[in-house]
C-alpha cells in the first residue's frame, strides 16, 4: 500500500507539472488562435502538429525500450545505442518533413529551415527525457517543458501587448526553438552518460525490437497531425483550426497519461527484475479517475472557449464532449501499454494501434461526409474505445499464458 502512494505522490507531482505547463503553453496557444484569421491558425495548427508527429520518429518507441531495459536487465551498453539511435533517427526526419510539407501545400523555405531546428530541438528534449525518467529525476523532468512554456509564455505578452506581430512562421519558430532551452538542463545529466560510443550495428538491432512500439507510439502521436490533415483535406484550413482548438483543450488527458506511463514504466521495470508480477490495482484505479476527470474537462472547457473566444470558435464547443471522452480513453490505453515494455511483449503494440487507426479510418470515411467535424469527432471515440477493449483483451491472454509465482 505504501508504494502504491509513492506512486501516487510521483504520478501527482508529474501530473502537476505536465499540466501547469500545459496551462503555460495554451496562453501561447490562446493568443495564437486570438490573432491569427481562423484560416492563419488553422495552417499554424497543421505545421505545429506536424512537428510534433515528425519528431517523434526520433523516439520511435527506443526511449521507453531504454527505460525498461537499462533498469531491468542493467545493461551498460544501452545508452551507447540509444544516443546512436537518436542520431540516426533524426537524419531520417529530414526528407519526411520535406515530403510532408509539400503534400499538405504549407512548404516554404523559412518554414523548412524553422522545422529543422524544431526537429533537432525535439531529438535533445526527447533523449534527455528518457534520461531523467530512468534516473526518477522527476523535478528535472518537468523542467524540460516548463522553460520552453515560460519562453511561449512571455512570448504570448508580447503577442498581447502589439510587441510581436502575430505571423504564421514567426509564431511556428517560437513555438520550435523554445523546445532548444532544453540544453539548460545538460548539468543534471549524469556525468557517465555525456559521452558514447557511435554503435551502428547493436542500435539496429534495438531499433528493429523498438518498430512495433515505435511504430504504436508513432499512431498515438501522430493523431492530432492525421486529424488535422484529414479537417483541412475534407473542408479546408478553417475547420482545421475549429478541429484544432477542441483537440488541443481535450489533449490535456494525454499529459495526465504520459505522467501515469513516467511513474509506473520504472517501477514495473523493477518489479520484473524482482521476479513480481506487474501491478494491476494501480492501473485500474487511476483508469476509473481518470473517467471521472473527463466530467468536469467537458464544462471546463465549453466556459473557457466562449469566454475567450466568443463565437469564432463556436464550432468546437459540439466537439468538445466526444473528443474529450476519446482523449481520457486513449490515455487510458497509452499508459495501459507500459505493460507490453515492462513483461518484452511490444511486439503487440504496433498490430493494436494500427488496428485502432484503420478502424478510425473507416469510421471518419463512412461518417464525415454526413455529420462532417462530429463525424470525424465520433469517429475519434469508437476508435478509442476499440483501441482499450482489443489492449485489454491481448493482456488478458498474456497473463493467462503466465506461469503462477
Amino acid at each position: 500500500m505504501l508504494k502504491s502512494y509513492k506512486s501516487l505522490f510521483k504520478i501527482s507531482l508529474i501530473s502537476t507539472g505536465n499540466i501547469f505547463n500545459s496551462l503555460i503553453g495554451f496562453v501561447y496557444l490562446t493568443a495564437a488562435a486570438k490573432f491569427l484569421t481562423l484560416e492563419d491558425f488553422g495552417r499554424y495548427s497543421l505545421i505545429t502538429s506536424l512537428l510534433v508527429s515528425i519528431s517523434k520518429l526520433v523516439d520511435f518507441g527506443t526511449n521507453s525500450l531504454f527505460v525498461a531495459k537499462s533498469i531491468s536487465n542493467e545493461d551498460k551498453e544501452i545508452s551507447d545505442f540509444f544516443y546512436t539511435l537518436k542520431i540516426l533517427l533524426f537524419f531520417i526526419t529530414i526528407p519526411i518533413s520535406l515530403l510532408a510539407l509539400n503534400i499538405l501545400k504549407v512548404f516554404d523555405l523559412t518554414t523548412f529551415v524553422l522545422f529543422v531546428i524544431g526537429l533537432i530541438a525535439y531529438t535533445i528534449n526527447y533523449t534527455f527525457y528518457a534520461i531523467f525518467q530512468k534516473n526518477e529525476k522527476y523535478v528535472q523532468l518537468i523542467l524540460l517543458n516548463t522553460i520552453p512554456a515560460i519562453i511561449k509564455a512571455l512570448s504570448a505578452g508580447g503577442l498581447f501587448l502589439g510587441l510581436i506581430k502575430p505571423e504564421i512562421n514567426t509564431l511556428f519558430g517560437i513555438f520550435g526553438m523554445s523546445i532548444l532551452s532544453s540544453v539548460l538542463l545538460l548539468p543534471f545529466i549524469p556525468n557517465n552518460l555525456r559521452k558514447f560510443k557511435f554503435h551502428v550495428g547493436n542500435s539496429i538491432k534495438l531499433l528493429r525490437e523498438a518498430l512495433s512500439p515505435g511504430l504504436s507510439l508513432l499512431i498515438y502521436e501522430a493523431w492530432p497531425a492525421i486529424n488535422n490533415a484529414i479537417a483541412k483535406l475534407s473542408s479546408g484550413f478553417a475547420d482545421v483550426g475549429v478541429f484544432s482548438l477542441a483537440s488541443k483543450i481535450s489533449n490535456v488527458f494525454s499529459l495526465i497519461s504520459l505522467s501515469i506511463f513516467t511513474v509506473l514504466l520504472p517501477k514495473n521495470a523493477e518489479r520484473k527484475r524482482d521476479k513480481l508480477r506487474y501491478d494491476f490495482k494501480e492501473t485500474i484505479l487511476l483508469s476509473v479517475l481518470l473517467l471521472v476527470l473527463s466530467f468536469a474537462a467537458i464544462v471546463v472547457s465549453e466556459l473557457f472557449i466562449q469566454i475567450v473566444f466568443g463565437n469564432k470558435f463556436e464550432g468546437s464547443l459540439g466537439l468538445l464532449d466526444m473528443l474529450i471522452f476519446a482523449s481520457a480513453v486513449t490515455a487510458i490505453q497509452n499508459f495501459v501499454e507500459n505493460y507490453f515494455y515492462v513483461e518484452q511483449q511490444t511486439k503487440y503494440l504496433g498490430g493494436i494501434n494500427t488496428t485502432r487507426l484503420l478502424m478510425f479510418l473507416v469510421f471518419a470515411l463512412v461518417l464525415i461526409p454526413s455529420l462532417h467535424l462530429k463525424g470525424l469527432a465520433l469517429s475519434n471515440l469508437l476508435s478509442a474505445i476499440i483501441g482499450v477493449a482489443i489492449t485489454s483483451l491481448v493482456i488478458r491472454k498474456l497473463e493467462s499464458n503466465q506461469p503462477a509465482i
